[in-house]
């Protein structure tokens, strides 16, 4: 007598096995993205890695439409061309091409605009009180200053900066906004500066990344030695984990940095530097390492 064949599991009874899975994977990352936007600063770094990535995307959409465009255009005038009669040399069509504004393309392109423009602006509100956060940093500074001449010079120097971007900045957001009586262009000249003292504070980070490099190489070797005489193969083997691990750090903020000096330079000019799509990328640089980081220590 022959065995029946086990039965296989439904498709209820299997979703039942793999639910309890699922859902915890989401319940987890669900907690990791509210412990990512809980705090200002990470809630700005994701904001800012959403914008950029709608500023690339509208960039994209922008450059297919243009594309659209111009075949419309190439076949329109291949049609005149192929006209059965003859037409005067000297006349000259006009015609204006624009997308339609019920297809899918432009109101993805426009609503991708508009998200974009909205963070951008919540961004800048969330920088309101910024000031407050520079005061205690210069307070912090005040009462540890580096012990470093140049590096202690050169953090006066940021903090001087980042005060007089973030008055500007303020004072041309409110302006925007009515609460002060602007006008276009004295708004765009204080978002002009601010973005200038934002420049500045970049330009000085680069100073301080070198003199950190600097001294990294001439002090460490003295204390390492020290440490390596005293201890074992494993203390060794940390040292070296260490200095990997501290110049990993550096090269990322060196590439950040870099990645900022252009975009700085593009709002501190009054006609730009770079298109949407070049400073999308630049700002995206930024926003990956910082979201990468954040998202890590979520863990």
């Amino acid at each position: 007598m022959s065995s029946s064949p086990e039965a296989r599991p439904s498709s209820l009874q299997r979703l039942a096995q793999v639910l309890p899975y699922y859902v915890s994977r989401t319940d987890s990352h669900v907690s990791r993205i509210n412990r990512l936007i809980s705090t200002s600063s990470t809630l700005d770094t994701t904001l800012l890695t959403v914008t950029y990535t709608l500023h690339l995307l509208h960039a994209l959409l922008n450059r297919i439409t243009t594309l659209r465009l111009s075949i419309a255009a190439k076949s329109l005038d291949n049609f005149f061309a192929q006209l059965p009669y003859a037409l005067p040399p000297s006349s000259t069509f006009f015609a204006t091409l624009t997308p339609s504004p019920t297809s899918h393309l432009f109101r993805l392109t426009t609503s991708t605009a508009a998200l974009a423009a909205l963070i951008d602006d919540v961004r800048i509100f969330l920088r309101l009180g910024g000031l407050i956060s520079i005061y205690t940093w210069g307070a912090s500074t005040y009462r540890s200053p580096p012990q470093d001449r140049v590096l202690r010079s050169i953090a006066w120097g940021q903090i001087g900066a980042c005060a007089l971007f973030q008055y500007l900045e303020n004072g041309a957001y409110l302006g925007s906004k009515g609460v002060f009586a602007f006008g276009s262009e004295k708004v765009n000249r204080w978002y002009v500066w601010s973005s200038r003292f934002w420049m500045a504070h970049v330009v000085l980070e680069f100073g301080r990344l070198a003199r950190q490099w600097s001294i990294s190489r001439e002090e460490p070797a003295s204390k390492d030695v020290k440490s390596e005489r005293q201890g074992d193969e494993v203390n060794n083997g940390q040292i070296l984990a260490r200095r990997e691990e501290e110049d990993r750090e550096w090269w990322k903020q060196v590439y950040v940095n870099a990645a900022w000096l252009p975009v700085t330079v593009h709002y501190g000019s009054e006609s730009g530097l770079v298109g949407e799509a070049q400073l999308a990328l630049l700002g995206l640089v930024a926003g990956v390492v910082g979201i990468r980081d954040a998202w890590r220590a979520t863990s």
